[in-house]
């Protein structure tokens, strides 16, 4: 076959083996995944099954493994069911790798966060989550801005009731006191 007359008839099965070939590749990882995290699942409920399961006040220490243990063992049979009815090879879809705008949106989330953590001295608990959560929402969701600064308000205020008045932890502050 000569690829001289067109060159989009020779690249694009070329594409969709290659696309073929990784949605089997993932399959299989999938498969993998599963099993694995299905027997580590196991292993976490026979282990927390060991441990008692009541206190005198309340759940033992085995009560939050075991029902993480079952939870596990839950979503890896979620990702064993969708890996075997998902098609070996899918022509009609798209890439399964994230485009050029998910990877931007990725890259936003990831930096936003690394400027988080940096700033949380600096600017303190309130500001910055206030900030973190507004830049979420309005630029990387692009969420109108009047929901934003709503969402904003009430995710730092509850997070300061839950921590500071409730359970009475400390948050960090600025060098105002905020």
């Amino acid at each position: 076959m000569s690829c001289a007359a067109g060159a989009m008839t020779c690249i694009a099965p070329a594409f969709y083996k290659t696309v073929g070939k990784a949605v089997r590749l993932m399959k299989k990882a999938d498969v993998i995944t599963g099993v694995v995290l299905l027997v580590l699942s196991g292993y976490v409920i026979l282990e927390a099954w060991r441990m008692p399961p009541s206190a005198t006040f309340g759940p033992g220490s085995g009560f939050l493994p075991f029902w993480l243990g079952v939870l596990l063992a839950v979503l890896a049979v979620i990702l064993l069911g969708t890996a075997w009815r998902r098609e070996a090879t899918e022509k009609g879809r798209k890439s399964p790798f994230p485009g050029t705008k998910a990877l931007i949106s990725i890259g936003s989330v990831l930096a936003s966060l690394a400027a988080y953590i940096v700033l949380l001295e600096v600017l303190g608990f309130l500001m910055d989550t206030f900030l973190y959560v507004a830049f979420l929402l309005g630029v990387v969701e692009r969420e109108k801005w009047l929901m934003t600064l709503l969402v904003a308000v009430s995710t730092t205020a509850g997070l300061y009731l839950i921590f500071q008045v409730l359970l009475g932890i400390t948050l960090p502050s600025n060098m105002f006191g905020f």
